[in-house]
C-alpha cells in the first residue's frame, strides 16, 4: 500500500521532471555554444524542444497541470528558447568572423519579445487541449526555428547565409511573438492522414537537395506563412460580418 502511494506521489511530479530535463538541455546548449560546439549546441536545443512538448502533453493527459509547473515551464522556455538560441547564433557568427556589436540590439529584441510572449501567456486562461490556437508565436517555436536555421547553415553546401537573412528572421520572429496573430495547432494543418504522405514527400525532396535541417527549417517557415494567411483571411471575414 505504501509503495502504491509512493508511486502516485512521484508520478504527480512527472511533468516537472520532464521540464527540468528540458531546462538542463538548454543550459548544456549554452555551455556547448560558448565552447564552440555549435552543432551539438543546436541539437541540444532540439532535444529541449522535444522535452518541452512532452511535459505539456503529460500534464494534460495526467491532469497534473499546476501553477508551479506553469512558472517552471516559463523559466525553462526563457533559458532554452530565449537565451540558448541567441548564444548559438552569436557564437556561430563569431566563428565565421561575422559578429559585430551592431548585432546586439537584434539579440536583445529576441530576448525582450520572448519575455513579453511568456508574460502574456501566463496571464491567459490555460488551453483546454493541445489543439487550441496560441495568441502570438510561442517562444519555444521561435527558438527552435532560429536553431534550425543555424544547423541548416552549418550543414548546407555553398556560401554562408547572409546576415540579412539571419537578422531578418530574428526581426520576423520578434514581431510574431508580440503580435496578436493566432497560430493554430499543428494538427490544423493535417485534417486528413493522407497529408502526412504529401508533407513527407516534400521533406524528402528538400533533404535530397539540401539537408534534413534545411527541410525542417523550411517546413516550419511554411507553417508560419500559412498561419499568417489564415489569420488575415479570418480577420477579413470578421470585418465583412460586422
Amino acid at each position: 500500500m505504501n509503495n502504491s502511494k509512493e508511486k502516485i506521489g512521484l508520478g504527480k511530479y512527472l511533468p516537472n521532471y520532464i521540464t527540468f530535463l528540458s531546462l538542463g538541455f538548454g543550459l548544456v546548449s549554452i555551455v556547448l555554444s560558448t565552447q564552440k560546439y555549435i552543432f551539438l549546441a543546436g541539437m541540444f536545443i532540439i532535444g529541449s524542444s522535444i522535452f518541452d512538448s512532452l511535459d505539456g502533453f503529460s500534464a494534460r493527459k495526467l491532469n497534473l497541470e499546476s501553477t508551479f509547473g506553469l512558472q517552471l515551464d516559463s523559466l525553462t522556455d526563457m533559458v532554452s528558447f530565449g537565451v540558448a538560441p541567441i548564444v548559438l547564433v552569436s557564437q556561430h557568427l563569431h566563428l565565421q568572423d561575422r559578429f559585430s556589436l551592431w548585432l546586439i540590439p537584434f539579440f536583445l529584441l529576441q530576448i525582450w519579445a520572448g519575455g513579453f510572449r511568456l508574460a502574456r501567456f501566463n496571464l491567459q486562461p490555460p488551453k483546454e487541449s493541445s489543439t487550441g490556437s496560441s495568441l502570438g508565436l510561442t517562444i519555444s517555436l521561435s527558438g527552435l526555428i532560429l536553431s534550425l536555421m543555424i544547423l541548416s547553415d552549418l550543414t548546407q553546401t555553398g556560401d554562408d547565409y547572409p546576415l540579412g537573412i539571419i537578422m531578418g528572421q530574428i526581426l520576423l520572429l520578434c514581431f510574431l511573438m508580440v503580435s496578436r496573430i493566432r497560430f493554430p495547432a499543428l494538427s490544423w494543418f493535417v485534417p486528413h492522414w493522407s497529408l502526412y504522405i504529401v508533407y513527407g514527400i516534400a521533406v524528402v525532396i528538400v533533404v535530397i537537395q539540401f539537408s534534413v535541417f534545411t527541410a525542417i527549417w523550411n517546413f516550419w517557415l511554411c507553417i508560419l506563412g500559412a498561419s499568417i494567411i489564415q489569420h488575415l483571411i479570418l480577420a477579413r471575414q470578421e470585418k465583412v460580418m460586422l
